[in-house]
């Protein structure tokens, strides 16, 4: 039996969510956190211990600040603000693991990645999904894609078919 891939991206109020059937992307979307479960729970007609998730590990990154007066009170205050974003992003990544671990559900963190969030036509190039997209579902549908084992070929510049 096949896997079912499905790639996240944790986000502060929805989450890109992207599923792989049979190495094909058939879903695309932002979901919250009740969404997501929803989906894997109720509204998709699958067996839950066939889904391995592949999701960015936004905890591995950490905010730094300069102390203070070492950096313009501008300056300062978007670091901080960039921090609390980060931190709330990673508290998300935290409540999706926890869900997802009383599910059941086997969890493979990757390294954050910006690849697909503004390269839309290669995306489309390689998922064939022309439907719409944002930068959040094309990050969760990268991940996804190194699940399926698509994302080296892609890292080197070549395509599997």
């Amino acid at each position: 039996m096949n896997k079912i891939i499905i790639g996240i991206d944790p986000d502060t109020k929805a989450h890109g969510v992207a599923m792989y059937l049979d190495n094909k992307l058939t879903v695309l979307k932002c979901m919250t956190l009740m969404e997501l479960h929803n989906f894997l729970t109720c509204d998709s007609n699958f067996e839950i211990d066939r889904v391995v998730v592949h999701m960015e590990n936004v905890k591995a990154n950490n905010a730094v600040f300069m102390p203070h007066g070492r950096m313009d009170k501008k300056r300062e205050g978007e670091a901080k603000a960039r921090g609390r974003t980060l931190g709330m992003c990673q508290q998300s990544q935290t409540e999706i693991e926890r869900m997802l671990e009383w599910l059941g559900i086997e969890i493979i963190h990757h390294s954050i990645s910006k690849r697909w969030k503004k390269e839309k036509s290669q995306f489309e190039g390689c998922t064939g999904w022309t439907a719409r997209s944002n930068e959040d579902t094309r990050s969760a549908a990268y991940f996804g894609f190194i699940g399926i084992g698509m994302g080296k070929a892609v890292l080197s510049g070549t395509k599997k078919d």
